[in-house]
C-alpha cells in the first residue's frame, strides 16, 4: 500500500502547483462567496445590536423597563412609588438631534449619571471626562467616540445641533461606544431645564426581584407597561429578522460561485491525470486513497479561499454596512454600525460554509477518479459512459424535486404554516436541485432535436462540435447548469427589482399626492414620533397659495403582543385629494396594512380589537392598503379617534395641498422664513421626497447588482473550465484533426460553436428556472417576510439584453482553450496512435 500522506504531497500538491490559474480562480470563487456572506452577516448583526443597545447597554444592571404603551413620555411621579418600595430605578429621557453639516440623526439620552456610573461600565477616571463641567453647565454633554469621529469634534469644543430648534452644546467628555449606546448624554436635570421637559420621562429602568414583579404591575397606571429587558432585546432582533433572512438567502447563492469553480478545477485535474491515476491504481493505491487525494485538493483550495474570504468580507463590510445602516435607519430607527474589521463567531460560520461547499464540489470528480481501473489507463470518459444510463432516472428525480419545491411554496403561501417563509426557502432549494438533476436529459434531447439543423449551417464545425457535446454530454451539462443558474439568478433578481420598483412607483403616485411635506429635522426614519409645535399649523394656514392642510401623527402600538404602527390622519382631506371623495363620512373604522391580512387573515368588513389608553376598542376594517414604509403592521385612524381615546390632538408630520398654479418652491421659501428659522424642520416638495424614496430603494438593492455581476463571472469561467477540460480529454482527437489538415481557425470555430450552443440552451433553461424562482420570491418569500405584496412584472427588453450579454460572455469563454489547442503537437499523438 502506498503511504497516503506521501501521495498527498507528491500528487495533490503538485496538481495545485501545475494548475495555478484554475487553482487561483477557485480560491477567489470561494473567497467571494464567504466574503459576501460574512459582510452581510456582520452588518445585519451589528445593526441588530445597535437597535437594542439602548436597552442592553444603558443601565445594564436593570432587568426590567417601565414604558408607556404607546411610546409617549409619562409622568415621573411613578419614581416616588419605586423609591418608597426601595426599588432601584434609573429614569431615562430620550430624544433625537440632527447635526447641522452631516445631517446625521443622533439619539440624546438624558440620564441620572451618578446612578449610571455606579451601575454601568463607564470609567469616570478617564481623562476625557470632565464631570464638573458636565453637572455645572446646563448645555454640557458627553458624546460617544464613534459619533464624535463622524462629527469631527473633540473635548471642550462647542457643537450645534437641531433639537427643537438650533441648540449649542458643550462637549465635556468622550465616552467609549463599547460601554454605552452610541449617542449624546446629558444630565437629566439639565435636559429638563434646557428643553422645558419638566415632570416627564421616556422610560424607567428598574432592577426587580421576581417577587416584586407582580406587585409592581398592580401599582402601575393602565397606560404603563412593565417589560423584561431580555424580551425587549429579542423583539428588536425580530424586527430585522425578515430583512436579515432575505439578505442571507440572496448571499448564500453566491456560494454557488465557489462550488462550480472548484468542481471544474477538480474535474480538470481528474481529466489531465487519468493516466497517472491508472498507474497509481496499478501500483496498489486503493479507491479510497484516490478519492481522498481529490477531496483533499478541493478542501485545501476551499480552506485557502475561506481564509481569503475572511479578509474580503471585512472589506465588503465597509460597503454593505453603509447600505444596511441607511436602509434600517430609514425604515426603522437610527442605527450605527461600527467595528467592521473584527473577527468573531460569524467568521467561523462563513468559513464552515466555505469548507462544506468545497467538500461537496469534489464529490463527483473524486468518485470518477476513484473508479478508474488500472486497465483503463489509456481510456477516457469511463464515468461519462456509466453515467449516461442514469439520465432518465435523474430526470424523473429532478421532476420530483421541482414538484416538491413548488408544493412546499404553495403550502407556505396558502396555509400560512409559519410566520416566516421557511418552507419556501426549502422549496427554492429543492427546485434548484431538481433543475440540476433534469439538466442532463434536457441537454441530450435538445442536441438530438437541433443537430441536423446546426450541421447544415456550420458543416464540419457543426458535425464535430455536436459529436463532442453528445459524447461528453455529462461535462457539457455541468457547464449548462452553471450557465442556467447564473441566468436564473439574474432573471429572478432583475424581475424582483423591477417588480418592486414599479409597485413602489405606483404606491408613491397613490399616496404622495400632497405638494409639500413637513417633518422634524431630527427624524431620520419614515415615521416620526416627536410631535411638532401646534402653532406651526396655524402659521402654515396663513401662507398664500395653501388650499388645504392634512396633519398626521404616528405612534407605536401593539397588536397581539407585537409592535405595530398607529397613524392618525385627516381622513376627509386625504379622501378628497387622494380619492376624489368630497363627502367622506367618518365612522368607527380603520384602514389596515396588508400585514394583517397576510399574518392574521383579516379582511375588509372584519372587526379588529385595538389597545387604547381607555381599554380595548373594536374597529371595523373599511380597507386594506399596501404600505412599503414599514414591516410591522400599520393601522390608520381618523384624527377624531386620537382625541376620543388618547385625549390628545397632536401631529408629527404635515402635508400641504396647494392651489392650482401655485409654485411649490416659492411657498417653501415663505414657510422657511415663517416657521423654520431655527432649522428644526425639514420642508420639501413632492419631487424631492419621490427622489429620496427611489434613492433609498436603489441603495437597498445595490448589493444584488454585485451578485448579478458574480453570476456572469460564474458563467464565463464555468464554461471556460469545461471547454478546457474537454480539450484536454480530446487531445488525441484534436491532434489527429490537425494532422489531417484542420487549422486553428476551424478548431476555434468548433469550440466557439460549442460554447454558443451551451450558452443558448443554458440561458433558455435558466429563464425557465428564473421564472419559477422569481414567482416564488415575489409572491411568497417577499410577501411573508415583509407583510406587503408587489406586482409581478417582467421587463422583456431589459431581460433580453441581459440574456444577450450572458450568452456573449459564454461564447467568449469558447476562446479560452484555444491556446491549449494551438500548443498541441499533432506528430506526437499521431505517431503514438
Amino acid at each position: 500500500m502506498i503511504n497516503s500522506l506521501r501521495l498527498i504531497f507528491i500528487f495533490a500538491l503538485r496538481n495545485l502547483k501545475e494548475e495555478k490559474l484554475f487553482s487561483l480562480i477557485s480560491i477567489f470563487g470561494v473567497a467571494l462567496g464567504v466574503g459576501l456572506f460574512l459582510s452581510i452577516l456582520n452588518s445585519t448583526q451589528s445593526a441588530i445590536k445597535s437597535m437594542s443597545s439602548d436597552i442592553e447597554k444603558l443601565n445594564p444592571i436593570a432587568n426590567y423597563e417601565i414604558n408607556d404603551k404607546f411610546g409617549k413620555p409619562f409622568d415621573e411621579s411613578i419614581i416616588k412609588i419605586l423609591n418608597d418600595r426601595q426599588i432601584r430605578n434609573y429614569p431615562v429621557i430620550k430624544n433625537n438631534a440632527q447635526s447641522e453639516d452631516e445631517k446625521l440623526v443622533i439619539p440624546i439620552f438624558a440620564i441620572d449619571l451618578l446612578k449610571a456610573i455606579k451601575n454601568s461600565n463607564i470609567d469616570i477616571t478617564d481623562s476625557n471626562l470632565d464631570l464638573q463641567s458636565f453637572f455645572q453647565k446646563q448645555n454640557a454633554i458627553f458624546i460617544t467616540d464613534d459619533i464624535a469621529k463622524r462629527l469631527k469634534v473633540k473635548v471642550n469644543e462647542e457643537l450645534f445641533l437641531n433639537v427643537d430648534g438650533r441648540k449649542k452644546f458643550f462637549i465635556a467628555g468622550i465616552i467609549d461606544s463599547e460601554q454605552v449606546p452610541s449617542g449624546i448624554y446629558q444630565d437629566i436635570g439639565n435636559f429638563q431645564e434646557e428643553f422645558k421637559f419638566f415632570g416627564k420621562v421616556s422610560r424607567i429602568d428598574v432592577n426587580l426581584e421576581q417577587e416584586q414583579v407582580d406587585e409592581l404591575k398592580s401599582l402601575l397606571p393602565a397606560n404603563l407597561l412593565l417589560q423584561k429587558k431580555s424580551v425587549l432585546i429579542k423583539n428588536q432582533g425580530e424586527i430585522l429578522k425578515s430583512f436579515k433572512m432575505n439578505l442571507y438567502f440572496i448571499s448564500f447563492i453566491a456560494f454557488l460561485v465557489g462550488f462550480f469553480m472548484l468542481f471544474n478545477t477538480i474535474f480538470i485535474t481528474v481529466v489531465k491525470k487519468r493516466e497517472q491515476i491508472g498507474t497509481l491504481r496499478a501500483l496498489g493505491s486503493s479507491k479510497l486513497q484516490i478519492l481522498f487525494l481529490f477531496i483533499f485538493q478541493s478542501l485545501f483550495l476551499g480552506i485557502l479561499g475561506s481564509i481569503l474570504g475572511l479578509l474580503l468580507g471585512q472589506i465588503l463590510s465597509i460597503y454593505s454596512s453603509a447600505v444596511v445602516e441607511e436602509t434600517i435607519s430609514t425604515i426603522f430607527k437610527p442605527v450605527y454600525i461600527k467595528n467592521i474589521f473584527s473577527f468573531n463567531s460569524y467568521s467561523f460560520y462563513a468559513v464552515f460554509l466555505g469548507i462544506c461547499i468545497s467538500l461537496l464540489s469534489s464529490v463527483f470528480p473524486a468518485i470518477e477518479a476513484a473508479r478508474v481501473n488500472p486497465v483503463e489507463t489509456v481510456r477516457r470518459g469511463t464515468f461519462e459512459l456509466k453515467f449516461k444510463k442514469y439520465y432518465k432516472i435523474w430526470f424523473l428525480v429532478g421532476l420530483f424535486f421541482i414538484g416538491l419545491g413548488i408544493l412546499f411554496s404553495f403550502f407556505d403561501y396558502y396555509y400560512n404554516i409559519s410566520e416566516y417563509p421557511y418552507l419556501s426557502y426549502v422549496g427554492v432549494f429543492f427546485i434548484l436541485i431538481g433543475f440540476c438533476a433534469a439538466a442532463f436529459l434536457y441537454l441530450e434531447k435538445l442536441i438530438i432535436f437541433v443537430e441536423k439543423f446546426i450541421k447544415k449551417i456550420f458543416k464540419t464545425a457543426g458535425f464535430i462540435s455536436f459529436a463532442d457535446i453528445f459524447s461528453s454530454s455529462y461535462r457539457f451539462a455541468i457547464a449548462l447548469i452553471s450557465v442556467a443558474i447564473s441566468t436564473a439568478l439574474v432573471i429572478s433578481m432583475v424581475t424582483l427589482i423591477d417588480s418592486f420598483k414599479i409597485s413602489l412607483t405606483k404606491w408613491i403616485d397613490n399616496n404622495l399626492r400632497a405638494d409639500i411635506f413637513i417633518k422634524s429635522a431630527s427624524c431620520s426614519s419614515n415615521f416620526c414620533f416627536e410631535p411638532l409645535d401646534e402653532n406651526t399649523l396655524y402659521k402654515i394656514k396663513t401662507v398664500d397659495g395653501v388650499e388645504a392642510v392634512s396633519t398626521f401623527r404616528a405612534m407605536p402600538g401593539t397588536f397581539k403582543g407585537k409592535e405595530i404602527l398607529l397613524g392618525f390622519g385627516e381622513e376627509k382631506v386625504v379622501k378628497k385629494y387622494h380619492n376624489g371623495i368630497d363627502n367622506f363620512e367618518v365612522t368607527k373604522s380603520v384602514a389596515v396594512s396588508e400585514y394583517f391580512k397576510i399574518r392574521y387573515g383579516l379582511k375588509v368588513g372584519d372587526f379588529i380589537e385595538i389597545d387604547t389608553p381607555k381599554g380595548k376598542e373594536k374597529f371595523k376594517i373599511r380597507e386594506i392598503f399596501t404600505s412599503y414604509s414599514n414591516v410591522n403592521g400599520f393601522i390608520i385612524f381618523d384624527n377624531s379617534f386620537q382625541k376620543r381615546y388618547w385625549d390628545e390632538l397632536k401631529f408629527t408630520q404635515v402635508s400641504i395641498y396647494l392651489k392650482k398654479g401655485v409654485d411649490a418652491d416659492s411657498v417653501i421659501s415663505k414657510l422657511e422664513s415663517l416657521i423654520n428659522q431655527d432649522g428644526s424642520l425639514d420642508i420639501f416638495n413632492n419631487d424631492v421626497i419621490r427622489k429620496k424614496v427611489i434613492k433609498i430603494f436603489d441603495k437597498s438593492f445595490a448589493i444584488t447588482y454585485a451578485i448579478q455581476g458574480i453570476a456572469l463571472i460564474v458563467s464565463l469561467f464555468g464554461m471556460g473550465n469545461m471547454l478546457y477540460a474537454v480539450a484536454l480529454e480530446r487531445r488525441k482527437e484534436i491532434s489527429i484533426l490537425k494532422y489531417l489538415g484542420a487549422n486553428n481557425r476551424l478548431l476555434s470555430k468548433i469550440y466557439t460553436l460549442s460554447a454558443a450552443v451551451i450558452g443558448f440552451f443554458g440561458a433558455f433553461y435558466g429563464v425557465l428556472l428564473g421564472s419559477v424562482l422569481s414567482l416564488i420570491i415575489i409572491k411568497v418569500v417577499n410577501t411573508k417576510s415583509f407583510g406587503w405584496s408587489i406586482e409581478y412584472h417582467v421587463n422583456f427588453i431589459k431581460t433580453s439584453l441581459l440574456l444577450l450579454v450572458l450568452v456573449l460572455f459564454v461564447i467568449l469563454a469558447g476562446l479560452l482553450p484555444i491556446k491549449t489547442i494551438k500548443q498541441l503537437d499533432p506528430k506526437k499523438f499521431a505517431s503514438y496512435e
